[in-house]
């Protein structure tokens, strides 16, 4: 019995990470790819302003 409570135990978390995670890593994509146009349009700027 207490085997089997431990596997539907392990299962439950497993699926709740996998919940939290998914959500997660779309946000830190975004937020990577927000910061990354950023540098981006900083470094584009600064190139203007020194030609």
């Amino acid at each position: 019995m207490r085997t089997g409570l431990t596997i539907i135990m392990m299962m439950f978390f497993a699926i709740l990470a996998l919940d939290l995670t998914i959500p997660a890593v779309i946000l830190v994509g975004a937020m990577a790819l927000d910061w990354a146009s950023l540098q981006l349009k900083r470094g584009m700027m600064i190139e203007g302003r020194a030609a």
